[in-house]
């Protein structure tokens, strides 16, 4: 991440296809540094990504990380997902034993 970014890095893996990138972070992590830090690896991948507005301004912090309950995973094999347009990309959260972010643009 840029110095001076309020959002840390944290371990994930993942891969990437031409077309699609999923990264996988373990719990806990704030699902915003999730979404930042896998659209920050999308913009260097995919340079037509990186189009205002910036990322860190679009992805809304205190909202995203109250978006999932710890009990909406505790007695179900549901994974409760949310997904959104950046730019031209779809972005998909899922939320289990991993914090999984997908992100999809069309070739």
């Amino acid at each position: 991440m840029a110095k001076g970014s309020p959002h840390q890095e944290t371990a994930s893996k993942g891969w990437s296809t031409d077309s699609q990138i999923v990264r996988e972070f373990d719990r806990p992590v704030r699902v915003s540094d999730a979404v930042i830090e896998t659209l920050t690896k999308a913009i260097e991948d995919w340079s037509e990504l990186s189009k205002f507005p910036p990322v860190a301004e679009f992805v809304d912090a205190d909202n995203l990380d109250g978006l999932f309950k710890t009990r909406a995973v505790d007695d179900t094999s549901h994974i409760p997902s949310v997904e959104f347009l950046f730019q031209d990309a779809l972005v998909t959260v899922m939320y289990g034993a991993t914090v999984r972010v997908i992100i999809e643009q069309d070739t």
